[in-house]
């Protein structure tokens, strides 16, 4: 089964905040985890921010880095395709994205498309994005809207 990550859920592998636990579950279940490559750069930059407001120390920060670039080649990163770009031309007229979150949200649509109907859930925990991916019918993790 294929799950895809936004960069969201993808940090709660690394740094341990609201909702790890279950994405920490869904990742141990064997789950292949797609996401954009966009996440690497959006990731590693969740991580200095962290290390810069003391959330993590240097030590950590050094860990945290060290895994997520050991773990990288294992995710199924998507590229920024043309195809993904022509998506986000309808997307951004459609919804109020950031630049990132229509990147995430196209490539999960394209994604979605080549599975060929199958269930493709999503793993996000930005409410303004997971409204966006139940607007385009993804079953969500989590279930309930996050709170930010």
């Amino acid at each position: 089964m294929i799950c895809y990550f936004d960069t969201s859920a993808l940090v709660k592998l690394y740094v341990e905040e609201e909702g790890s636990e279950l994405v920490a579950d869904y990742s141990r279940k064997g789950l292949f985890i797609a996401t954009s490559r966009v996440a690497y750069a959006e990731a590693r930059s969740v991580f200095a921010r962290a290390s810069r407001e003391g959330i993590l120390d240097v030590q950590a920060y050094r860990d945290v880095v060290a895994n997520f670039n050991e773990e990288w080649p294992s995710y199924f990163a998507l590229e920024v395709s043309d195809t993904v770009l022509q998506r986000v031309d309808t997307l951004v007229d459609k919804y109020p994205l950031r630049g990132f979150d229509a990147l995430h949200l196209a490539s999960t649509i394209i994604l979605s498309r080549q599975l060929d109907g199958e269930d493709l859930p999503v793993a996000c925990w930005d409410a303004r994005l997971w409204d966006y991916y139940l607007q385009e019918g993804f079953s969500l993790i989590p279930g309930d809207r996050p709170a930010k």
